[in-house]
C-alpha cells in the first residue's frame, strides 16, 4: 500500500496510520507543460477468420517487403493496403470482385 498523503515530517505512527488505499486526485499537467501531439490514431481491434493460405499469402508480402528493406511491415499493414485497394475500385469492379467470393 502506498502513502498516498501530502509529504511533510511525520512521525513514524503518523506515517503508518496515515496510509490508504484512496487515491488522491491529482489535478492535470497545466497545458504550457504539455507535449504538443502529432496526428492521434485511433484504432479498433477486430478478429477476424483467414484461411491457412490468405495467411500465407500476408506472410509472403511481409517477407517480400523485408527483403526489399521494408521491415516495419505487419499483417494489420497488409489488409489495411488491400482495403484501401478495394475502395479505390469503381462499383463495377467491386461487385465483381465480390461475386467471386
Amino acid at each position: 500500500m502506498k502513502k498516498r498523503t501530502p509529504t511533510h515530517r511525520m512521525s513514524e505512527d503518523e506515517f503508518i496510520n496515515s496510509a490508504t488505499s484512496h487515491t488522491l486526485i491529482v489535478p492535470p499537467p497545466a497545458a504550457s507543460a504539455e507535449k504538443p501531439q502529432g496526428r492521434k490514431r485511433i484504432y479498433k481491434a477486430l478478429s477476424v477468420s483467414l484461411t491457412d493460405n490468405h495467411v500465407e499469402m500476408i506472410d509472403e508480402v511481409i517477407g517480400h517487403a523485408a527483403r526489399n528493406g521494408i521491415v516495419r511491415i505487419t499483417r494489420s499493414d497488409v489488409i489495411k493496403l488491400a482495403i484501401d485497394s478495394l475502395a479505390e475500385k469503381s462499383e463495377a469492379q467491386l461487385l465483381a470482385l465480390l461475386k467471386k467470393i
